[in-house]
């Protein structure tokens, strides 16, 4: 018996073939499993695969060996769908062109495909044929619907057709990233809301599919009671599952009275948030009901961007990490989906690449270019069949919360935000268009992780103190101070309640994120006529007293910037979320007045020495290799993350940021800096929200025990979405962004 997956069959291109392994796996007969092969380049597999090769000659892909002797040769295989499609999914709606594919079964030649059921008129289209893979694209179709849809091979020894029932039409959306994104529901706060509003008949016309990860389990395509109503043991049909495990129960679990154990609580929260969240959206518009919406999680834990992109894109980028893992699941995460007609994209994904280079997509470095060549690649692969999907299909980003960073440096986060947006700061934008943004910077886990440190626990961060846990978990609950034993009930109860996935490297505040995201697509995608963004730097005006930055009307859509309150800043010996000390609260505005000391992002002279001496490349803002300094001590780069005047060394390269009070503005879509603490120096550079950003008022007596911290930073839009971070250089008075972006205004 072969096993259910293969997990990669190989890592590149085959140049004499043209096609790619992706290792999915295809609905096969008795005895057997098929793995597709990419735009409709399918093999079944009768035998176990032990090498990969390309024959210039046949254009085969795979050398086989016998499985072990068998009694009888198996039966012939039918005809099959993929295993991307089946009963109860969503196909993309008119007026793109939805295509069904799958595996011909043994002897066959050719493949018809009849479409019938409400919604529709009963029709047949005649599949396209290539290598043993058939592929059909259907009429458009209009929203709805109640479709069955049947195979029938031409030629096959098995004659039995291949079904997929109660298929729909509507807006099909494809989820890749990492852990955040991959992060099942289960860890989510606000999960027994959900289940609540899908058993009180909320959502019906969501339907969800995910392929099997390290987080996730496969994932048929299911409505969501049909998953309430369904447990990874079911599912797997063993005893001993490992996904039962996964999702922290006890096997066999009962999903009659343990929602918790059900297959929905498996599926990626961010995903499904964007989904519920924009069919919110949807029914409450002037356009409404909302249409059927297919989510499709297909995320990894830990996995890099690279492992997405094949190596020939990544090539075009320099800086680019180098890894054997390198194009991973481009091949069994990406291509197996590629024929799937999508009405769209969203991507969360990052901190596995925080140790890289951030870059600048303008000069085709680091991550800021894999970002731009990860969109531009997905639409090429999927819009290569025409009328399907679009060839500028809508992709969302989310950029990082300050718990990702994996533990580098706030100035690594900065540049990593301003990557995920090929440094133009926002989206959409020129080098990036008919994309969409959600900045979660602001979004950490609301009650404090375990592992994270907070005011409820110390994990000796400050060597003075000893370690204490006033929940009792992991360090002695007696030595938690009195006072904060009272005030930490409600966090105690939302870890019980919702247990954590890996520390705060994972915040379970995972609504706010999918809900950002939504509102950015329904305001771009879907003829929304509110904010997409929160305010964008457009420019600013330097006086002897004070700094006015101003920012884009365009993009705020008439609506205004917004103060929240803020804290004096507040160093601690602890962080909120994950990661090392860091300031708290304050404007999170500063300035650096040293403009020589001015870089988005630092790098080695040789990136393969610790103690190489560093630079300032053009395409961050310095100069390059022709001005170099020491390399900073401690964990490179460790330099300027905090915004610590009193460790900050302004000579150094991104040092010397000094915290500044804000105030609103002369217009409504500005505010001003008060330079008087400056007593008299003059501001060269400008950032707000730049790196580890931790906005929590720890002087809030109520802070954690009557509510928790999230979306608390101090500039907003009045729509509710948090401003942009920016960086910026003052020159002539003026605000001055390193290119692409824009702030010249």
């Amino acid at each position: 018996k072969l096993p259910l997956t293969v997990t990669r069959m190989t890592g590149r291109t085959c140049g004499a073939c043209g096609v790619e392994a992706c290792g999915m796996p295809i609905k096969g007969g008795k005895g057997e499993t098929a793995y597709g092969m990419g735009s409709g380049q399918v093999f079944r597999l009768a035998v176990a695969v032990v090498a990969v090769f390309c024959s210039p000659a046949t254009g085969a892909r795979v050398a086989l060996a016998p499985l072990s002797q068998q009694s009888a040769p198996p039966s012939p295989s039918p005809i099959t769908f993929n295993a991307s499609m089946g009963s109860s999914m969503v196909l993309q709606s008119a007026p793109a062109r939805a295509c069904v594919y799958g595996l011909l079964g043994d002897g066959g030649t050719g493949a018809t495909v009849a479409v019938g059921g409400t919604g529709t008129s009963a029709y047949k289209v005649q599949a396209d044929i290539t290598q043993g893979g058939w592929k059909a694209c259907l009429q458009p179709t209009a929203v709805g619907g109640d479709v069955t849809i049947t195979a029938v091979c031409t030629g096959c020894t098995n004659s039995t057709p291949a079904v997929i029932e109660h298929v729909t039409f509507g807006d099909v959306w494809y989820c890749g990233g990492q852990s955040n994104m991959a992060l099942p529901l289960l860890h989510s706060f606000t999960r027994n809301a959900t289940v609540d509003a899908i058993r009180a008949g909320k959502y019906t016309n969501i339907r969800i599919h995910g392929i099997e990860g390290n987080m996730n389990p496969f994932q048929p395509w299911v409505t969501l009671k049909q998953a309430l109503a369904t447990s990874p043991a079911l599912r797997s049909g063993t005893t001993d599952d490992k996904f039962t495990a996964l999702l922290g129960g006890a096997p066999p679990c009962d999903p009659a009275v343990d929602s918790d154990c059900s297959a929905l609580m498996g599926f990626s929260a961010a995903c499904y948030y964007f989904g519920e969240s924009l069919s919110d959206s949807l029914a409450n518009s002037s356009a409404g009901p909302a249409p059927p919406i297919g989510l499709i999680n297909t995320a990894f834990g830990g996995s890099t961007i690279e492992q997405w992109l094949s190596n020939d894109t990544l090539a075009t980028c320099k800086f680019a990490g180098e890894s054997s893992s390198n194009q991973e699941w481009h091949d069994t995460r990406v291509l197996p989906y590629i024929d799937m007609t999508l009405k769209g994209f969203t991507w969360y994904q990052g901190e596995n690449d925080m140790h890289g280079v951030m870059g600048n997509s303008a000069a085709k470095t680091g991550y800021s270019c894999m970002m731009q060549a990860l969109v531009q690649q997905w639409r090429a692969l999927w819009s290569a069949t025409p009328n399907t999907t679009s060839s500028t299909a809508p992709f969302g980003i989310t950029t990082l919360a300050t718990s990702g960073g994996e533990g580098a440096t706030g100035l690594q986060m900065g540049a990593m935000r301003q990557a995920q947006t090929a440094g133009y700061g926002v989206l959409p934008n020129p080098g990036m268009p008919n994309t969409f943004l959600a900045q979660v910077y602001d979004a950490d886990d609301e009650w404090i992780s375990m592992n994270g440190g907070g005011p409820c626990m110390d994990h000796g961060y400050n060597q003075s103190s000893p370690a204490y846990h006033c929940c009792g978990y992991m360090a002695n609950a007696s030595l938690c101070p009195a006072e904060w034993a009272k005030r930490c009930t409600n966090m105690c109860a939302s870890y019980a309640g919702t247990k954590e996935y890996m520390g705060g490297l994972h915040p379970r505040s995972k609504r706010i994120v999918g809900r950002r995201l939504a509102d950015a697509a329904f305001n771009t995608v879907y003829g929304g006529t509110a904010a997409y963004s929160g305010p964008v730097l457009s420019g600013c005006t330097l006086s002897s007293s004070s700094l006015t930055v101003e920012f884009n009307a365009t993009t705020l859509r008439g609506g205004t910037v917004v103060l929240q309150p803020y804290a004096a800043p507040d160093f601690t010996p602890y962080f909120h979320g994950h990661g090392n000390p860091a300031f708290h609260s304050g404007s999170q505005l500063y300035v650096q007045t040293v403009a020589s000391s001015f870089c988005t992002e630092v790098l080695r002279v040789n990136r393969s020495n610790s103690t190489s001496d560093v630079y300032c490349p053009t395409w961050a803002g310095g100069v390059g290799m022709s001005s170099t300094r020491p390399a900073p001590d401690g964990r490179f780069p460790s330099f300027g993350g905090s915004g610590a005047t009193t460790t900050s060394d302004p000579t150094q390269f991104n040092e010397g940021w000094i915290n500044l009070p804000i105030a609103a503005g002369p217009t409504p879509t500005s505010i001003t800096v008060d330079l008087a603490p400056l007593k008299g120096a003059v501001p060269t550079a400008v950032r707000y929200a730049w790196g580890n950003v931790d906005c929590c008022d720890l002087t809030d007596p109520d802070i954690y025990s009557v509510h928790g911290c999230i979306a608390n930073c101090p500039v907003m839009g009045s729509s509710g979405l948090p401003a942009n971070p920016f960086i910026a250089k003052i020159a002539a008075s003026k605000c001055e962004c390193v290119a692409p972006q824009v702030c010249s205004e």
